[in-house]
């Protein structure tokens, strides 16, 4: 059958030019297992950080949120089936998944997209003469992603503009050879042996060694910058040290729950949720005791099981989030922080642009305004022959406030 260029390729056409770009690879490079790659690019690893995508249905509705997860080496391949998996070329602090945390970069990556077997000649038989030679090449559906891993992974600490440099313009080498999809360093990708979206499974191939990262920064004309330091913090005067004391009430805890309990923690937000939990207990120890705060930690967690939202987040898991919670520091932390945490809407209060001092100073006058005119109405009552129990019976106050707020007023 011709398939024209401006008609979308169908399921069976995507796989058919898939296998042709198979084919193509294998008759240059040579073909690695799926295993075999995972020891050359994680010799060492024994936990994996997973990024899961969101899968929507065929209408647009999420059928599963994204989320992450740590699989283990000898796991991993059992969630090989699913083709919204993907794994990140790069080392992160406790095997948690934020920039802030990289410790180390395995490889750099370049994302192609649309890839056909045509534009996958022009790349092999032309712009690897001009560009250098990625290790390996990953088909990973309907694009290819080129893989330029390094021979010792590269530290993060102190290098991260240079090694964002060069990523960069690895991927600005191929900016006008073909569709680049540009990522960061920490961006994952989908492995080899995994799942794609058009019902196959990626392949790799290799096509040279590693590189050094001395020999990737002269190859792409990266000037290497190491950056400063932290300075060292003087040390404070010896003073007391400032002891904030916990001031949220049962009250605020016990609605707090209620609405975890009736929103159980989703994909994404399950860490952040237990966490949260943790500050809230904490800000609440003097009216609710910890074995209580640790007991609703399990109960939240019965409420994600029921849901099937604790799927790839262990009871152990939210348990160690909520240890972290809770802890003195998280004394002074606001509600919008704690909103972020839950993915709960912020309502902050109505000041009108003012600052807190001049919003309290603000009310202040206004409840001095009000007192004023209160009296005044008292007054004119007393003056009409009102009895004093009439006048707490019209302002809606006992006798005993009356006397209290506005006894002058009758002597």
């Amino acid at each position: 059958m011709e398939v024209f260029a401006n008609q979308p390729l169908q399921p069976n056409d995507l796989q058919a030019e898939f296998e042709r770009k198979n084919e193509l690879l294998r008759s240059r490079f040579g073909e690695l297992s799926p295993e075999d790659y995972l020891n050359l690019m994680f010799p060492d690893r024994d936990e994996f950080v997973v990024v899961l995508g969101t899968v929507k249905d065929s209408k647009g509705n999420v059928v599963e949120r994204g989320t992450v997860v740590r699989v283990s080496a000898y796991e991993i391949w059992n969630i090989a089936w699913r083709s919204n998996a993907y794994i990140p070329y790069a080392d992160f602090r406790k095997n948690y998944y934020h920039s802030k945390t990289l410790e180390a970069v395995r490889a750099f990556v370049v994302d192609l997209d649309g890839v056909s077997s045509r534009n996958l000649t022009q790349l092999l038989r032309y712009a690897f003469k001009k560009v250098p030679e990625p290790s390996y090449v990953v088909n990973s559906g309907q694009g290819v992603h080129l893989i330029y891993a390094l021979e010792t992974p590269a530290v993060a600490k102190g290098w991260r503009w240079t090694l964002n440099a060069l990523n960069g313009a690895i991927q600005d080498a191929y900016e006008k050879i073909a569709s680049l999809d540009k990522h960061p360093i920490i961006h994952p990708y989908r492995f080899p042996g995994f799942a794609t979206k058009i019902n196959t499974k990626a392949t790799v191939f290799r096509v040279r060694g590693h590189y050094s990262l001395e020999e990737l920064l002269k190859l792409f004309e990266i000037k290497p910058r190491k950056e400063q330091g932290e300075k060292p913090k003087k040390e404070a005067k010896s003073k007391g040290k400032i002891i904030h004391l916990p001031t949220g009430s049962r009250n605020f805890w016990e609605w707090f729950i209620w609405e975890l309990f009736q929103n159980p923690p989703y994909p994404g937000r399950r860490h952040n949720s237990f966490f949260a939990l943790g500050i809230v207990s904490y800000k609440c120890k003097l009216y609710v005791p910890y074995e209580e705060a640790k007991e609703v930690v399990d109960m939240v967690y019965d409420g994600m099981e029921r849901f099937n939202l604790h799927l790839g987040f262990t009871r152990e898991e939210a348990h160690r989030a909520f240890d972290k919670g809770y802890n003195q520091k998280a004394v002074k932390v606001r509600w919008k922080y704690l909103c972020e945490l839950l993915g709960w809407k912020y309502r902050p209060n109505k000041r009108n642009g003012r600052s807190r001092k001049e919003h309290l100073r603000y009310v202040q006058k206004i409840r001095q305004i009000y007192k004023e005119e209160k009296e005044e109405h008292i007054k004119r009552l007393l003056a009409r022959g009102y009895t004093k129990s009439e006048i707490a019976e019209m302002l809606g106050i006992t006798r005993q406030n009356l006397y209290k707020t506005y006894g002058h007023l009758f002597k």
